[in-house]
This record gives C-alpha cells, structure tokens and sequence, in this order.
C-alpha cells in the first residue's frame, strides 16, 4: 500500500488463501465447532484487510477536489472586493489568504492517501499486536481476554 499498489496479488492474499484452503481440507477431520469458529475469525481478518486496501485509495472524490479549489479561488477574489488605500497592504491581505487556504489544501493532499507519503499510518501497530499474539500463542493461554 505504501507503494501506491493495493497488492490484490500480494503474500498478504496468498497466505490468507492458504490458510482458507487449510481449514477447508482439514474440515472433516476436526471438530466443526472450532473449525467454523476459526473460520469465522479469518472472514473477520479479510473484511478488515479489504478496509485497509479501499482506505488506502484516498478518501477525497474528484467532484469534492473541485469545489475545494473554486470555493478557495472564490475566496480570494472577494479580497479584491475589500479594497484598502494602500496596495500593499491589500497584497498581503491576498497573499496571506492565499497561502493559508493553499496549506489547508495540502494538508488534505497529505491526508489523502492514509498509507503512503510523509503523513501516513505505519506498520508499527499491526507489529506490536502480531508480537502480542505471538506471545501469547508461544506462552499456551489459548483463551486469553483480548487488549
């Protein structure tokens, strides 16, 4: 996702592909209860992955991109209509606006895609929960209360 790709053909399927088909072949030999309980966890895990990959399209729609820039175009032609006596002070009034409604516009630019560029969600939570399962899978409590 950071590389702007979603990765519909990446490990991240693959795995869960292989652990669907795992469970799926190992249905008749196990305890069903378990099995569609397991199964029900990994729908889970996909629903929330397929999320990340339409949130990581950007959430701002074209049709709203276009109102943002007339509205801020708009916005600094009516300073024209507040004319002072002196041209620089009306300048920089003009310019001032401008510039504040240009960094409001690249913030949301920044935002826009919330796994990629300088402003962007990293791995380091997911990490930090993997740890934990892992942990706790190595320590034997199967059952433990979720964080």
């Amino acid at each position: 996702m950071d590389r702007g790709t979603a990765g519909a053909g990446g490990a991240a399927k693959q795995a869960l592909d292989a652990v669907y088909a795992t469970l799926v072949s190992s249905g008749e030999q196990g305890d069903s209860t378990v099995i569609s309980e397991m199964l029900r966890q990994l729908e889970l895990i996909t629903q929330s992955r397929r999320a990340r990959l339409v949130a990581s399209e950007g959430a701002v729609p074209s049709v709203l991109w276009l109102v943002l820039l007339g509205g801020a175009a708009i916005t600094i032609g009516f300073t024209f209509f507040f004319g002072t006596e002196s041209l620089p002070a009306q300048v920089a009034m003009t310019a001032l606006l401008a510039f504040l409604i240009f960094s409001e516009l690249l913030v949301i630019v920044g935002i826009d895609r919330p796994f990629s560029g300088a402003v962007k969600i990293g791995p380091n939570a997911l990490a930090a929960v993997l740890t934990d399962i892992e942990s706790r899978s190595d320590s034997g409590s199967r059952f433990r209360a979720p964080l």
